[in-house]
């Protein structure tokens, strides 16, 4: 008795299982991100009803567990630029780091680790993705 399999059961591979350094540093970042600024929040720091900094993370996190490919490694590089680039125009960020508060410091500096290591993994795991296509 012969079974039949439908077109997508035999031409996807399950690529998505073992993911690269890079993209698990993109979702650690991404998540760091995100805790960073509810750590800002319960610390004092004002931030607006729905941050912005806390919302595009986390979706573009959910985006990259979904489907990792060029588009979406690239999409959390930009979101990485995006915010870093606000963080160090703003004065909000030289504020809470010397503002004395030892939270505050804290989920500040955490802020700026997981946005340069956003940065960072985003560009490796995007020129990575040159040229593959899932």
């Amino acid at each position: 008795m012969e079974t039949t399999t439908s077109a997508r059961e035999t031409t996807r591979k399950d690529t998505d299982t073992a993911r690269s350094p890079a993209v698990v540093a993109i979702l650690s970042a991404l998540l760091l991100l995100a805790a960073s600024v509810v750590g800002q929040i319960a610390a004092g720091a004002d931030y607006p009803t729905i941050p912005p900094g806390l919302v595009i993370p986390l979706m573009v996190a959910a985006l990259l567990v979904r489907r990792t490919n060029r588009w979406t490694t690239g999409l959390a590089l930009g979101v990485g630029l995006f915010i870093g680039t606000g963080a160090i125009l703003t004065p909000n960020t030289g504020d809470h780091l010397s503002s004395g508060d030892t939270a505050l410091i804290a989920s500040t500096a955490a802020e700026l680790v997981a946005l340069a290591t956003l940065v960072i993994a985003g560009a490796a795991a995007t020129l990575a993705q040159k040229g593959a296509r899932r």
